[in-house]
């Protein structure tokens, strides 16, 4: 008697309450909504995107928790710029390769040199498809026909590639060397 007089103190009719909890479509909406939670619950759990987003984080601190056992932190650095400037330069130098882009300066160079570094993120091999689309895309807005443009990033990103495989094959042959003389 307590709780009901303070329910109707309060405004709550018990009437209206057990009406409410005897009606069909309390429970069908209860019953869908619960559904809908237990499913955002699994797909959470399961979802492609959200694992992919989750591994990229954890990849990423994981790297940057990494750099407490580098033991040159300024040459790390060096080395990183470096080559960094030296993708960029190789970018920019077949610039003066090509008639049609000759023209472009450094300014255009770096702007999409940046758009094909943010293009080469999604997660195609070595970037192939994006990055031609961003490179392609922005030859374009500054002046240079679709097919030039075309003829451009397969060019550049084809010896890119090459590079990245010759030295990568240099680096595994030269492994054991450089292995043997710190023993």
């Amino acid at each position: 008697s307590v709780f009901v007089a303070f329910l109707q103190h309060t405004g709550i009719k018990i009437p209206s309450v057990l009406h409410l909890l005897t009606s069909v479509w309390f429970y069908i909406a209860l019953f869908c909504f619960i559904g809908v939670v237990i499913l955002l619950y699994y797909l959470r759990k399961t979802l492609f995107f959200y694992e992919r987003v989750k591994g990229f984080v954890l990849n990423i601190w994981e790297g940057i928790m990494s750099l407490k056992s580098v033991r040159n932190i300024p040459l790390f650095i060096f080395y990183t710029l470096a080559i960094w400037a030296c993708y960029f330069f190789h970018f920019y130098f077949t610039f003066y390769c090509f008639a049609f882009t000759a023209h472009l300066g450094m300014i255009a160079a770096l702007i999409m040199f940046v758009g094909g570094t943010f293009a080469v993120i999604v997660p195609t091999p070595n970037g192939a498809g994006p990055w031609h689309f961003a490179i392609i895309s922005m030859m374009m807005l500054y002046g240079v026909n679709v097919t030039d443009a075309g003829i451009f990033a397969l060019i550049v990103h084809g010896i890119q590639t090459f590079l990245v495989v010759l030295l990568g094959v240099y680096g595994l042959a030269a492994l054991p060397f450089a292995n043997r003389h710190r023993k």
